[in-house]
């Protein structure tokens, strides 16, 4: 047991010299950019912890029903949190058990399989994990606030956490596993997109089987107890999430749990499940990095076969920008994981449209569903453009120096990455929002005005994504989805949300304005001509600034 637990050190050790030397080289070497970045995270931290607490006031406040609301909340984030956290530690097993690149030598060295393997659970779930307890644990801090609980609850909170995590990421890695050993990394890459799509529906179905809408209405429940057994029918008793809710809620009383029971099988279960892993994955494992590092024969390779869309592609590459459009086109039909994307972007946006279908059982005005449109629709562009956009730039790896050597303006090069990338993400936005205002019923001008913002905030995120992307280049990065889990798919996010924000805020005067107009209500000439201003300098300035300052920052690379 010693033995093992020596070799497990001696194959973290590296991990974690590497992670302390992060914060003394390259984007966070200086002092006051990691403090404005550690700022922000944590003015994100409060706004998360501010919000949940002044919610479950809120709620609270709910005459019959206050009492009983708090613990099906509690039962439902922490069913999301272990979703989320499956679907992460599955994708990421992929890249850290099979395809990162220090694998070769390690497989090579004397070092027994089982350390290895344990080794790499351990990275992977700090890995995928860690922004999932960043960004969960001040709503549970909410909690503990909103019910002014003793120090037990926050102890038992800190004692069931790591076993949460450790659930979802023993069952991630047998899947990675047993797939890699079934398929090749690459194939098995691709289906995960598939099972993360499926994944994501499942997750809406069980959202949408509780009927979240029959709140909006009365009548829909009968009659008084059949509302309140709403709320105080138990859910699944084979959850760990419920367990997990059973032995929390009694301390966030004040109250002693009725047994320990809950707390033992939520770390029982977590225990099995890490040795399952264990005796699934360790067997498996070298026959799987022996299969993962196969390749596949395309299509466009055999015999008689020409390559997709490849003559029409030599046509459209004239002149220097229709190559690199050409060239753009190519990677992206060739990288799996990018085009499998647009599965995703279809399957969120029957989402939205159906979630919106549903908001019109609240009765309110469709002016009140058109500003919400808006809203909703810039952080779902930022959203998807985090993984979709903003990895633009670093996707091309160790191939950069190749563009840098080449003929090659870094100015087209980065237009070409926009175009590329913004035509997709401006459909997406148009076909959601006019299916939206079709929805809703609103007036033809309103739809065309929807559209010109949809436009603009394309535009704007699309740049905001290649610039940001481009300021904080990952060409090293072993698997393309931790390029946005870097401080520079935080520094995104919060660029793009904090924008799009703004710009639909500057909108609200003029739409009213145009509201108003067949009841020839008072206009103020200073505030709409001040909108329109606003308006239009970020519009202006939000697909230029980044550009230019990603523009900047690669010309002074030296790699």
């Amino acid at each position: 047991m010693s033995q093992s637990l020596r070799e497990l050190a001696l194959l973290l050790g590296p991990k974690f010299r590497g992670l302390f030397r992060l914060f003394g080289r390259g984007e966070l070497r200086h002092p006051l950019r990691l403090l404005f970045f550690a700022a922000l995270a944590g003015l994100f931290i409060w706004a998360i912890y501010a919000g949940s607490a002044w919610f479950l006031h809120y709620v609270m406040q709910v005459e019959l029903v206050g009492a009983l609301i708090p613990r099906k909340l509690m039962s439902l984030v922490l069913l999301i949190l272990i979703s989320i956290l499956l679907v992460s530690t599955t994708i990421s097993s992929f890249s850290v058990f099979f395809l990162s690149d220090d694998l070769g030598l390690l497989m090579s060295a004397p070092v027994p399989i089982g350390s290895l393997y344990y080794a790499r659970f351990v990275e992977m779930v700090g890995y995928s994990s860690w922004m999932v307890l960043l960004f969960g644990l001040p709503v549970f801090l909410a909690f503990g606030k909103v019910y002014a609980a003793g120090p037990g609850y926050y102890l038992a909170l800190a004692g069931l956490f790591p076993a949460l995590i450790l659930i979802p990421g023993a069952l991630g890695s047998i899947i990675a596993a047993l797939l890699t050993r079934l398929f090749s990394a690459r194939r098995s890459r691709d289906l995960i997109v598939i099972l993360v799509v499926l994944g994501f529906v499942l997750l809406y179905l069980l959202i949408r089987a509780m009927k979240p809408e029959r709140l909006l209405d009365g009548d829909s429940f009968g009659t008084m107890m059949e509302f309140l057994d709403m709320f105080r029918a138990p859910e699944s008793s084979f959850l760990p999430t419920q367990w997990m809710t059973d032995f929390l809620f009694p301390l966030l009383e004040g109250r002693h749990p009725h047994s320990w029971l809950p707390a033992l099988g939520v770390w029982g279960t977590a225990a099995a499940g890490v040795a399952i892993s264990g005796w699934v994955g360790t067997p498996l494992y070298r026959a799987a990095y022996d299969r993962a590092q196969q390749g596949r024969i395309r299509a466009a390779d055999r015999p008689g076969r020409g390559r997709l869309l490849g003559r029409w592609l030599d046509r459209c590459g004239v002149g220097l920008t229709g190559t690199l459009l050409a060239k753009e086109l190519r990677l992206f039909m060739r990288d799996t994981n990018q085009w499998l994307q647009l599965v995703l972007l279809g399957a969120l946006a029957a989402v939205y449209v159906l979630n919106f279908a549903y908001l019109r059982l609240a009765e309110f005005s469709w002016f009140v569903l058109y500003t919400v449109n808006h809203v909703m629709l810039g952080l779902v562009l930022a959203g998807v453009a985090v993984r979709f956009v903003f990895p633009a730039v670093s996707l091309e790896g160790r191939a950069w120096w190749i563009v840098r050597s080449a003929p090659v303006s870094l100015s087209a090069f980065l237009h070409a990455k926009l175009l590329i990338h913004l035509v997709p993400l401006a459909l997406m936005g148009l076909g959601l929002s006019m299916l939206s205002c079709w929805i809703i019923g609103v007036p033809l001008a309103f739809g065309a005005f929807s559209a010109a913002l949809v436009l603009s905030l394309s535009l704007s995120v699309s740049a905001m994504g290649v610039g940001i992307g481009a300021l904080f280049p990952r060409f090293t990065v072993e698997n393309p989805a931790k390029i946005p889990t870097g401080i520079g798919g935080v520094s995104f996010m919060i660029a793009s949300m904090s924008y799009v924000l703004v710009f639909l805020l500057a909108s609200v005067y003029p739409t009213m304005v145009l509201y108003r107009l067949p009841q020839r209500s008072v206009v103020h000439p200073g505030w709409l001509a001040s909108s329109v201003g606003v308006m239009v300098v970020l519009a202006v300035l939000g697909p230029w600034v980044p550009m230019a300052l990603g523009l900047r920052k690669l010309g002074r690379r030296e790699d």
